[in-house]
């Protein structure tokens, strides 16, 4: 990837003015890990984006106030690619919801990053699982009300998490009713691309398929399954 390509990425993360780095560790899984503090913000990141409570952060609550996530019936959450539990604070914390979250999150170092920085076991209902996010679904068998995926090796989607076989078994996973959420950066041509297959994968699905895009110094389009729901596919702003 040229230098072009990732500077949006990097604005993201370094256009603070008050910035502390608090640990910076690699790992078997990310080159780079960041702990840093912005003002009174931690937040994770790795070498060229945000992993939790930064813009990713931003993305969900706005994806989650779009579709009202808070006045759905909601009590079992799957997340895969958990890690430091951005998406557990807005659920749990920001919009007072009581459901199970089982979390999903494959580097060991990120989960010790979050014990040690986020407290990541102050939530109640919480399972957190080390594990591959494909393999994790391949031997799957329970239920969920709610799917969200955030996997990511820097600012890379795993190959494995977009294939068919990984975005079906995800609609098998799912109750009637229940909704998907798969994240996805759009930082250059190469990834709008595999956004825009992974629509049609979704289309193939038994449900509603919309788009929610989002805006943090890049665009990252969030795209959405209502299982049980079949209707053209839409684009929200």
């Amino acid at each position: 990837m040229v230098k072009k390509e990732i500077s949006g990425l990097k604005r993201m993360i370094g256009k603070f003015a008050s910035r502390q780095v608090i640990e910076k560790v690699g790992s078997e899984v990310n080159n780079m890990l960041e702990v840093v503090k912005v003002r009174d913000t931690l937040m994770l990141n790795s070498a060229n984006t945000n992993y939790s409570f930064g813009g990713l952060h931003r993305v969900f609550q706005k994806a989650f106030k779009k579709l009202k996530i808070h006045e759905r019936q909601i009590r079992d959450v799957l997340i895969l690619g958990f890690g430091t539990g951005s998406i557990a604070s807005i659920l749990h914390e920001e919009l007072g919801m009581e459901c199970m979250i089982t979390a999903v999150e494959k580097d060991p170092q990120v989960l010790k990053l979050g014990r040690k920085y986020f407290n990541t076991g102050r939530y109640t209902g919480l399972e957190i699982i080390e594990a591959d996010a494909a393999d994790f679904m391949a031997k799957n068998t329970r239920s969920f009300d709610l799917v969200i995926v955030d996997v990511y090796v820097d600012f890379e989607v795993p190959v494995s998490c977009e294939t068919s076989e990984f975005v079906s078994g995800m609609e098998k996973c799912l109750n009637t009713g229940g909704m998907m959420l798969f994240n996805k950066l759009i930082y250059n041509h190469k990834a709008r691309k595999e956004a825009a297959e992974l629509e049609k994968k979704f289309e193939t699905l038994n449900g509603k398929v919309s788009v929610i895009k989002v805006r943090e110094s890049v665009v990252n389009k969030v795209i959405v399954l209502e299982k049980g729901k079949r209707q053209p596919v839409t684009s929200n702003q």
